[in-house]
């Protein structure tokens, strides 16, 4: 319960969010957030899906090594093992769809770098957009419009 209490909202902002304002925009910068905060979410899935001994995680190792302890309580662990190597896959496989698509719109390092020395990050919208926003179009004007690749290969 805790878990999902306080994860999901940390998903929210650290990986949803940013991949949202990257897509919208076609923010290298927040690409490259997304890639880094989505990476480590993924590093510390994959250590919880192992579940080293005495690190309070519930995977292969620990459900395997407990069954000669409590039966009951290593199918537990073993289900909660499943649940990680699941989730564990597919974020995997968001991380690299993800790349995918930014490869594939001519996004690099170069250009996250390049935003982030120009502080296209944080320019606050100019005086004239905040007028247009409140005059009826909702939707901030970008210099650019993200071009995607059309790959139609969603499972």
């Amino acid at each position: 319960m805790l878990w999902l209490a306080l994860f999901s909202p940390c998903s929210y902002v650290c990986w949803f969010r940013p991949v949202y304002k990257a897509f919208r925009s076609d923010s290298s910068f927040n690409f490259m957030l997304f890639f880094f905060l989505m990476g480590m979410q993924l590093l510390l899935s994959i250590l919880q899906t192992i579940g080293f001994s005495g690190w309070g995680a519930c995977g292969w190792m620990s459900a395997v090594l407990f069954y000669s302890t409590n039966v009951g309580a290593a199918v537990i662990m073993t289900f909660s093992a499943m649940m990680f190597t699941i989730s564990t896959v597919v974020m995997l496989f968001c991380l690299f769809r993800v790349h995918q698509i930014y490869r594939g719109g001519e996004g690099s390092l170069q250009k996250a770098q390049d935003e982030w020395q120009r502080g296209l990050w944080r320019d606050p919208p100019s005086r004239e957009d905040q007028i247009n926003n409140f005059s009826g179009n909702s939707l901030p004007a970008y210099p650019t419009v993200p071009t995607y690749p059309s790959i139609n290969r969603w499972p």
